[in-house]
């Protein structure tokens, strides 16, 4: 059944209805908004042995409800033709839970039918029954039939968030967050979702950035993380839920590694004879102070040796192992996150006989 208009939420949280509309108006309305859900495997009882006529019973619910609350429940009681006259008298309306709560409206009169409100009172989410007993009148014999409602999670919600990429990241890097809202179970939110909103905060302060919704998901990308420390949430609202907001992600953003620049000498210079050392020195500089860390050396894109630590910012290691040939001498600054890689140019030795 397909809700229809909603109560305030003070209403919706116990609160009974008091319906004091003109009865045809009643009828006319509800009627044409409500559609009563498919009725389980029982039908109309059949008439009793009293020579009385049978009568059609149609019901449904609507307004919005969730397990726990009570379900609004709309119906009508119509005489079978060749019969003309219109049913009257009362109605049993059992909530098919334990305990088998039961309302017994009045009908109401109009033109075609005998009508009622009522309420049933579902015990859980998911697909739930209730049944109404016509108890019958001089006219209409009693009859019976059970009705299927749908009833969704709710109304409490549970927000996760999470982030690619987390933990550390570099001031300037693309960072997305997802957020997901289901109830506290983790099962799927399935009811009306108007006002549906998810609003992602920084240190308690709206995030700012490209947002990508869908039913009761949504993504956020920024690039736009100051350097400091951030701690990301993702709240989650809905007029007929209660909000809910995520566990904090900790992002850490650090400031963008300074360009480095290195030069490399070797010594000695020209053509060296077959086992003679080649000393090679790297020096890097960068405009954000003294450089420090780790250079590797390599024999074109061979690694030869352990990282060498700069010590004002030169680093020397002496080749001892160079056959006969050309090499190409190279250093490679590995960084830090303060400072960039980076690489020398190379230079060239010749090793002869």
């Amino acid at each position: 059944m397909t809700p229809v208009p909603h109560t305030s939420p003070s209403i919706r949280r116990g609160a009974k209805r008091s319906w004091r509309l003109p009865a045809l108006v009643i009828a006319s309305v509800l009627g044409a908004l409500i559609v009563a859900p498919a009725a389980s495997a029982a039908t109309d009882a059949p008439a009793l042995s009293t020579g009385r006529s049978t009568v059609s019973i149609e019901a449904g619910t609507f307004d919005f409800y969730f397990a726990g609350q009570a379900a609004s429940v709309y119906g009508e009681i119509s005489a079978v033709a060749p019969a003309t006259a219109v049913p009257t008298g009362s109605v049993r309306v059992v909530s098919l839970e334990p305990g088998n709560r039961t309302e017994t409206p009045a009908l109401l009169p109009s033109d075609l039918a005998g009508i009622f409100f009522s309420e049933a009172y579902p015990s859980k989410a998911g697909t739930r029954q209730f049944r109404v007993d016509y108890l019958g009148d001089k006219n209409f014999a009693p009859a019976s039939k059970t009705f299927n409602y749908f009833v969704p999670t709710g109304p409490d919600t549970k927000t996760t968030l999470t982030a690619t990429p987390s933990g550390t990241i570099t001031a300037g890097q693309r960072i997305t967050f997802i957020a997901d809202v289901t109830d506290s179970q983790g099962r799927a939110l399935d009811g009306d979702r108007s006002g549906e909103e998810i609003t992602f905060f920084d240190n308690g302060r709206p995030l700012v950035g490209d947002q990508v919704f869908g039913e009761w998901h949504s993504t956020f990308t920024t690039t736009n993380l100051s350097v400091g420390v951030h701690r990301i949430t993702a709240e989650s609202f809905a007029v007929f839920y209660n909000p809910s907001t995520s566990p904090a992600v900790v992002i850490t953003v650090v400031a963008k590694p300074a360009k480095v620049s290195g030069t490399l000498t070797v010594a000695p210079r020209g053509d060296v004879h077959v086992g003679t050392p080649v000393s090679a020195t790297a020096k890097f500089t960068s405009s954000a102070g003294t450089v420090t860390g780790f250079v590797q050396f390599y024999d074109l894109t061979t690694k030869v040796g352990q990282p060498v630590a700069l010590v004002k910012g030169s680093a020397t290691f002496k080749y001892t192992s160079l056959k006969v040939g050309q090499h190409a001498v190279v250093a490679r600054y590995l960084g830090t996150t303060k400072y960039a890689p980076a690489f020398t140019l190379p230079r060239l030795v010749r090793v002869i006989r």
